[in-house]
């Protein structure tokens, strides 16, 4: 056997015993206890007291066309927490009910906290949302509009 077929027979022989290596560690976990997750989490560079939202959505309702008729215009402190707020404008014929979701992150993106609310804005009109999440605010809090269903 010439030497490129011993390579290839090489190389062959180290594919297959790590695909069977990997489909060897892959399998269905036990299930866990069901005892309820907190909210948060303390988070190393995180200033004392200030944790790291642990109940996060990961399927938020966004849908392009909602969402180009939805402002965020305040992004402030509230009494236990912190507020996003803005305004939601319906350009159609119909009533609209909007579910907005913010989340409200740390500068550098570690999300401290999440909240939804939805308005109902009559056709042609105008109204005013906000959303507030209990949490201990970052030095510097941002408030993002993560979706509009």
């Amino acid at each position: 056997m010439s030497h490129p077929r011993i390579r290839i027979a090489a190389l062959a022989a180290v594919a297959i015993a790590v695909s069977l290596l990997i489909t060897a560690c892959t399998g269905t976990p036990a299930p866990g206890p069901t005892t309820a997750r907190p909210t948060a989490t303390s988070v190393a560079g995180l200033p004392t007291g200030v944790q790291q939202a642990t109940d996060v959505p990961t399927d938020v309702p966004n849908t392009p066309e909602l969402r180009k008729n939805v402002a965020l215009a305040s992004c402030e402190k509230a009494d236990g927490g912190w507020r996003a707020g803005g305004t939601a404008s319906n350009p159609t014929d119909t009533a609209v009910d909007y579910t907005i979701t913010v989340f409200f992150t740390t500068d550098t993106g570690t999300v401290l906290g999440t909240a939804d609310t939805t308005v109902s804005v009559g056709a042609k009109e105008k109204k005013d949302w906000t959303a507030t999440a209990a949490l201990t605010p970052a030095p510097k809090t941002v408030c993002v509009l993560r979706g509009v269903g």
